[in-house]
């Protein structure tokens, strides 16, 4: 009698629980395959082109609205930007897009260092096979395979008007020059033939010309406590801190005369240029963001 009536309670628990449980896994499962098919479908219409076109129109306007509002807001921010601030944001683009075109620029020279010829022995009138290694603003340095670059003044590249020296050559160029004046190791090129000149005329840069990382060569004239001032092609002559000297490591502690000897040659990078007071600062260490020329 107690096994039956036990028997019968389980067999209505068990029907119970199949009756109240069942519905309720069917009603989620079928919730879950209706809210998935409801995304895909809206998702579908999202990225579909008339998805634009057929939303509200108030909504349509309230969103280009509110793009514009942005795109306002962002102009008033530069318009409220301090004089300071904006010059410094200006000076720092100018500055990084100058850096990008050198480092895309990467020219690899020919003629070994220990192979190269001095500069004194170039013949007057003689022409040249160089290779342009940079090109600046007042012309084109080019390796005539020489101890050093020489410069191509942007006025002896053609008769014509020409606005930058680009527009002539390019880094990695091979052109033919000709040596229009040569005395004591100081060497003139032209592009121009009939060119030749019996005195010494040398070419001024302007300091305008210049920009930060430009690769000079240069003669010491005296040394001070603070550094040297280097005849660089410039009206005036250019500063080197002897902190920037590039034997500065080795030799700090001792006072510059002893490593900046006067009438010495050296190739000098520009660090700082102040075109209202004409001054120019150079360093002797070649900047890093600066691509690396063959054996250098």
């Amino acid at each position: 009698m107690n096994h039956s009536i036990l028997l019968t309670l389980l067999v209505l628990i068990h029907v119970t629980s199949s009756f109240l449980f069942t519905p309720q896994v069917h009603t989620s499962s079928s919730c879950t395959s209706l809210t998935v098919k409801i995304s895909k479908e809206s998702e579908e219409e999202s990225r579909s082109p008339d998805a634009w076109a057929g939303s509200n129109p108030k909504l349509r306007t309230a969103i280009v609205r509110n793009r514009q509002n942005r795109a306002r807001a962002r102009q008033n921010k530069q318009k409220r930007e301090p004089k300071t601030t904006r010059k410094r944001r200006l000076l720092f683009l100018h500055k990084e897009t100058t850096v990008k075109k050198k480092r895309d620029l990467r020219v690899t020279r020919t003629v070994p260092l220990e192979e190269r010829a001095m500069l004194k022995d170039v013949k007057l009138g003689s022409t040249l096979n160089g290779q342009v290694i940079s090109v600046v603003n007042f012309g084109a340095f080019i390796d005539v395979g020489c101890e050093k670059d020489v410069l191509l003044h942007v006025k002896d590249m053609s008769e014509e008007f020409i606005s930058h020296p680009s527009t002539l050559v390019s880094p990695g160029d091979t052109i033919s020059v000709y040596v229009k004046y040569s005395q004591d190791g100081k060497v003139g090129l032209s592009l121009l033939e009939n060119s030749i000149q019996e005195e010494v005329d040398e070419d001024v840069i302007q300091v305008e010309d210049l920009d930060e990382g430009d690769e000079l060569w240069g003669v010491v004239l005296r040394s001070t406590n603070f550094g040297f001032f280097i005849s660089v092609g410039t009206s005036q002559p250019a500063f080197l801190h002897f902190m920037d000297h590039s034997d500065f490591p080795v030799m700090e502690g001792t006072h510059p005369k002893d490593y900046g000897m006067e009438g010495e040659k050296v190739r000098v990078w520009v660090k700082e240029v102040d075109v209202e007071k004409g001054r120019v600062k150079v360093q002797g260490n070649r900047p890093d963001d600066l691509p690396r020329l063959g054996w250098e």
